[in-house]
């Protein structure tokens, strides 16, 4: 059997069918991390998959935040599963897996806080081995919290999440069933599983001690094992006993480098492979022992800024012959049960007519008559006289209306004000200011412009021919006319365009970088401070280590504005 994990970084974000996406991994659990929809978001083709049944966490914090998926194939239908690592999400005990541990360290406001977030699901199946024992086996899926270095309470938030959690896990695992613990662990357990050197920063310590004793002894870090202080850790962590699990793409590459999950998409880490190896799939010991048959880094697949991480088994899923209570396919949105909205509104039918000075008339070239549903005989069709077109006048600066951006700079009255006759349009020369003369100004945009000419051609000829089966409603003349005041909106578009590039200037090419002789690229500085919002120019490589010479050089040019 295959079980993957990957962080999507939003699951509805994804350009190939979900369906597709989980076969063409072939996985027979597909864990994602990151999914980025609340239950009020949550759509049916999302939710629901031919094949396969799905369990949800949403955040309770924050729309559009965090969140995790299990979709798991029906021949691996779980016997159950469960929401978050305490408890406390729990609303049907029938499908709930238990085994909390011992929380006594934790205030209940505590264990609410660290389960609002959306982060945990979990989902128990049955395995048989290879030699015929049956067992559970618990899948926890997590996503954990990442440290903000502008928040202390983050960085705790963190420690706590990981302390719940191994409290959780081993607690299973107690309880004679089999654990994996896998997803977005947001930590890099060793100086291989990372791109950048070894740094001394204090707040990266504790989430490395924590994942190194988490492991078996052979799978642990020594350089971290001198770093441990076990009266502090036991403080931050406590009733925990460590060294359950195996890191279970180490135990096959214990030495191999390069093997990252995660790349920084705005320094185009990924194509020169500047990463770090954020996602794990921990095995319990017992497990890895009996039936891990290999590991695996999917670096090839994008989509992300993570990539999926893989374990195969040689035991095999047994179904369950129903899906538990928290399968979405009982939510009351997707089972029938609950009405939406859109029920309540009856559908109109909806007349095609055509709006001519302000009159709607019925459309005299349908065939059928949409109202009774009798078929019209199209030769009875008789042109109809037009009633007086009222005059319409679009002027500069009106509300609802852009105006021309000379008008800006010229006081009222001015010759900015010049309008054209659409009865003398052939003339470019006819350019009149008559107030009452049915005109439009030079500003108006393309469109308005063309409504405008036809309508004033509509009420000058003959609309309806008595022929309805001729298609020359307006003259070759005519075309030409709105042709022609077409192109003399355009022509003052473009002088539009012209005047604000004179006003507000322009970069100009950007400059090339020293180490590559390639043109730059233009960036901002996002990082709060003094220069935050100011652009600069770098090189346009990706982001890489100083030794390799394919990676971005240290380009680096402020960008000199023009003064107006």
């Amino acid at each position: 059997m295959k079980i993957v994990s990957w962080n999507i970084n939003g699951i509805r974000a994804s350009k190939t069918n979900l369906k597709t996406l989980i076969e063409d991994i072939g996985s027979d659990v597909m864990c994602f991390q990151e999914t980025k929809v609340t239950r009020d978001m949550l759509d049916e083709p999302t939710a629901i998959l031919d094949g396969y049944n799905s369990y949800f966490s949403f955040s309770r914090k924050r729309s559009g935040y965090s969140g995790v998926a299990n979709y798991c194939k029906d021949s691996a239908t779980p016997v159950k599963a469960e929401e978050g690592l305490s408890g406390g999400l729990t609303t049907n005990k029938n499908g709930s897996i238990g085994c909390y541990g011992n929380q006594t360290s934790f205030l209940e406001d505590e264990l609410k806080d660290l389960d609002a977030e959306g982060r945990t699901i979990i989902t128990q199946h049955r395995v048989r081995f290879p030699s015929g024992e049956e067992k559970d086996l618990a899948i926890i899926n997590v996503y954990c919290p990442r440290f903000d270095p502008d928040r202390e309470d983050r960085h705790q938030y963190k420690l706590r999440f990981f302390a719940l959690l191994q409290t959780r896990a081993e607690a299973i695992l107690a309880s004679g069933s089999h654990v994996i613990i896998l997803g977005d662990i947001n930590t890099t357990h060793r100086q291989l599983d990372r791109c950048d050197e070894e740094d001394n920063e204090s707040h990266k310590r504790p989430s490395r001690l924590w994942l190194n004793q988490m492991l078996y002894d052979k799978g642990r870090d020594p350089k971290l094992e001198t770093d441990l202080d076990p009266q502090e850790f036991i403080a931050i962590t406590p009733h925990i006993v460590g060294g359950k699990f195996m890191d279970s793409f180490r135990h096959f590459y214990p030495e191999k480098e390069g093997c990252f999950s995660n790349w920084c998409t705005l320094t185009n880490a990924r194509s020169t492979n500047y990463g770090r190896r954020l996602d794990y799939i921990l095995t319990d010991v017992e497990l890895s022992e009996q039936c891990l048959k290999s590991a695996s880094i999917l670096a090839h697949i994008e989509g992300s800024d993570h990539c999926p991480v893989t374990v195969e088994l040689t035991c095999e899923f047994i179904p369950a012959k129903t899906c538990p209570p928290l399968c979405t396919k009982f939510m009351p949105e997707f089972s029938g049960k609950q009405q939406k909205l859109s029920t309540f509104f009856t559908k109109l039918i909806k007349h095609d007519t055509i709006t001519i000075n302000n009159e709607s008339v019925q459309d005299a070239f349908k065939g059928t008559d949409v109202s009774k549903g009798v078929k019209r005989s199209p030769q009875k069709i008789q042109s109809q006289p037009l009633k007086k077109q009222k005059t319409l006048e679009v002027k500069k600066g009106s509300q609802g209306k852009q105006g021309d951006l000379m008008s800006f700079f010229k006081g009222p009255g001015s010759k900015s004000d010049t309008t054209v006759n659409s009865s003398q349009v052939n003339d470019t020369k006819n350019i009149v200011t008559d107030p009452k003369s049915n005109s439009f100004s030079l500003s108006v945009t393309v469109e308005e412009a063309r409504i405008k000419t036809k309508t004033d051609l509509l009420s000058t000829s003959k609309y309806f021919t008595g022929d309805p089966n001729s298609a020359e409603i307006v003259s070759n003349n005519e075309l030409e006319n709105e042709e022609l005041v077409t192109n003399i909106v355009n022509d003052n578009k473009s002088s539009t365009t012209n005047a604000w590039k004179n006003i507000l200037g322009g970069l100009g090419p950007a400059p090339l970088c020293k180490g590559h002789k390639e043109p730059c690229v233009l960036r901002m500085v996002k990082k709060p401070g003094p220069n935050k919002g100011k652009q600069f120019y770098a090189c346009a490589r990706g982001e890489g280590l100083k030794t390799n010479p394919e990676a971005r050089c240290e380009t680096f040019q402020w960008v000199v504005k023009k003064k107006l």
